[in-house]
């Protein structure tokens, strides 16, 4: 049996070793994602002190995304220990794909039919989702983005092309 000596500088000190927990991961996703959309934003331009630019928002998002990720990253380093148990691929196939039913949908159907086909679909990604709580949940967001986006910023988005002639 070991027994510590209490004498020691290091007694009662647990080894820290680099661990790759969740915070970590995602922490470096969050510093790639942003790598590749700042790559992606570099041909535009950010404009002056006069006027705004088209690339401005792009890059400016893109340094809050990988701030953000650096400190998720050191959050995760300095936090607890634990490792990432296991990896589920559901959450991302079922959001990326939400993602590519809205945009093969939202020109020939309209945002009123798009928009809660996404919904539905990434609402998959989570086992413990309710279906009262997801029908609920779409129709808020649906009526919410015909308001923001067809009321209230006036943008040209079909909203049921079959019906109005789009």
């Amino acid at each position: 049996m070991v027994v510590e000596d209490p004498a020691e500088p290091s007694a009662g000190k647990r080894e820290r070793s680099l661990n790759l927990n969740l915070e970590v991961c995602a922490g470096i996703f969050l510093i790639a994602a942003a790598a590749a959309a700042y790559y992606a934003a570099l041909p535009l331009d950010a404009g002056s002190m006069s006027g705004v630019g088209s690339g401005l928002l792009p890059k400016a998002t893109s340094l809050g995304l990988a701030g953000f990720g650096v400190y998720l990253a050191l959050l995760g380093l300095w936090g607890s220990p634990e490792r990432i148990d296991g990896f589920s691929f559901r959450g991302i196939i079922f959001v990326l794909g939400a993602i590519v039913a809205f945009a093969a949908t939202v020109r020939p159907f309209g945002l009123l039919v798009a928009g809660p086909i996404a919904m539905l679909i990434s609402s998959m990604a989570d086992p413990d989702t309710r279906p009262l709580e997801i029908l609920l949940f779409t129709a808020c967001m649906t009526a919410a983005c015909y308001l923001l986006f067809k009321v209230v910023l006036h943008l040209p988005i079909p909203v049921l092309p079959p019906l109005l002639g789009y």
